[in-house]
């Protein structure tokens, strides 16, 4: 079924990008400057920052779809790759060919908060930044928040009002697309940046300042659109009854960003995307969405897919991959070792 619902995992972010030494993943929250109840609890980070070592590509028509690597805890995370992905070599301060990366490659992934709780966990990469000299830090990476003249410079606000970035007069400034000058003059909110530093003074908001830039215009006139949810599963660890693959409904609702609801008196979860909504009820192999858009009639045929959604000895519902099919505005792809549950864009 093709139907047009998008639902995304966000994309959002840190601040500070450790040196070469590996760690296995580093947070900054920001800092509120007036504590009280309504701020007691701390908003996510718009991005993350962990090191891992490559020991997995994943490519479907000989394009990456994602990237398993392990950190120096031996913890093993997917990280979903897209178009949008960036890809940058921190040695050379240059665009890097993602498709450089082999197994054995040691880099730093700048990736959404939102993480299934699978095994291993999936997120969203947003920046990869690989070849980093062995006497330096890698690439920090920020989003632009303001930008105003200096005496020095300019200075960029980022990391949620939480840092200012200095960047000198005589600062190298390129473009991540072609490697070209770019005029600072022409830098604005909601750009993105590559930059190195080392010493951040400890104040807030904290300080640094660099003469190296790499920027990543926001497109012109759009909206950044994110991209479409995505969660995989290996066969090996999913159950299959009547040869049909099936999914932990609650784990896979989160990670698609979907509203799931449970009803114990009548064991029915209810799962709900923006547009549409489904029941499933534990036992019955029936499987039917309706519109939740005001005045929409959109119901889909009623069917069945030869498993009925099932509670687990581990208490979670399981039910059809295909299910979500169902919803409308969800992709179901499956071969011999993998099923794939993607959101149409």
């Amino acid at each position: 079924m093709k139907r047009n619902v998008i639902t995304a995992l966000s994309l959002s972010a840190i601040l500070l990008c450790g040196t070469t030494t590996a760690f296995a993943q580093e947070v900054q929250t920001p800092v509120a400057e007036t504590p009280s109840a309504e701020a007691s609890i701390p908003a996510l980070p718009e991005r993350y920052l962990a090191y891992g070592r490559i020991t997995d590509i994943q490519k479907e028509n000989g394009v990456i779809t994602s990237i398993t690597a392990k950190d120096v805890k031996d913890q093993t995370v997917i990280y979903i790759i897209s178009e949008d992905t960036l890809c940058l070599d921190s040695g050379k301060g240059t665009q890097m060919n993602i498709n450089d990366l082999k197994v054995g490659d040691g880099v730093y992934f700048y990736h959404s908060p939102a993480m299934t709780m699978s095994l291993p966990p999936q997120t969203v990469a947003e920046a990869i930044v690989g070849n980093m000299p062995m006497d330096a830090a890698c690439a920090r990476f920020h989003t632009v928040e303001a930008v105003e003249n200096t005496q020095n410079g300019i200075r960029i606000t980022t990391d949620r009002g939480g840092l200012y970035i200095t960047v000198s007069k005589d600062a190298t400034v390129t473009s991540y697309a072609d490697n070209s000058a770019f005029d600072l003059a022409n830098l604005k909110e909601g750009d993105r940046i590559f930059t190195w530093y080392d010493v951040v003074a400890e104040s807030y908001p904290a300080q640094a300042g660099v003469n190296r830039l790499v920027v990543v215009p926001a497109a012109e006139d759009t909206k950044t659109v994110a991209s479409p949810a995505k969660v995989s599963y290996s066969k090996s660890e999913m159950t299959t009854k009547n040869d049909v693959t099936c999914v932990p409904l609650r784990e896979t609702a989160d990670a698609l960003g979907l509203t799931l609801t449970w009803d114990r008196d009548s064991r029915t979860a209810t799962l709900e995307s923006d547009t549409r909504s489904m029941d499933l009820v534990e036992g019955k192999d029936l499987y039917v969405s309706t519109s939740t858009i005001p005045g929409a009639v959109g119901m889909t045929s009623p069917g069945t897919l030869g498993v009925a959604p099932y509670v687990a000895d581990d208490g979670a519902m399981y039910v059809p991959a295909e299910a979500f099919e169902w919803l409308v505005g969800y992709d179901v792809a499956e071969d011999d070792s993998t099923v794939t549950i993607t959101a149409e864009k």
